[in-house]
């Protein structure tokens, strides 16, 4: 093996270096990870309910708050209220004796985060569904 061939081989040393250090950053990062992804819910939320505001006053011949219209609404103002609430910061609490499990703390971070993700997706798409069904209906 040549010089250049053996300094280009990673040793286990730097692989676990690498990873700790990478560790380290993604549970800094993980709690504004979701903060920023709750914003992102939360605009498409809105937006979503203001587009089929609009569309439901203009396209409709004559608007009407019957079920569907109201299952829209209520469902994309519920997405819309789980993206806010995804943009509050965790509360990460230390004992007397600082005694605190990071990667726990980390883990529920991300298993919550997960559920928030669907549980919007699942929220947002009965809100999306229900105006779809609303504009072409007659």
């Amino acid at each position: 093996m040549t010089e250049e061939q053996e300094i280009m081989r990673p040793r286990g040393e730097d692989v676990a270096s690498s990873i700790r250090g990478w560790l380290n950053d993604d549970i800094k990062n993980g709690p504004s990870t979701r903060g920023e992804l709750g914003k992102f819910f939360f605009g498409v939320s809105s937006g979503t309910l203001g587009l089929f505001a609009t569309l439901l006053k203009v396209a409709v011949d004559a608007p009407a708050f019957d079920s569907l219209t109201i299952s829209c609404f209520l469902a994309l103002f519920a997405s819309a209220l789980i993206g806010v609430h995804m943009t509050i910061p965790p509360v990460l609490k230390i004992t007397d004796k600082g005694e605190m499990d990071i990667y726990k703390e980390y883990d529920k971070i991300v298993r919550s985060t997960i559920f928030f993700m669907y549980f919007w997706l699942g929220i947002w798409g009965i809100g999306f569904f229900a105006g779809i069904a609303k504009l072409f209906s007659k």
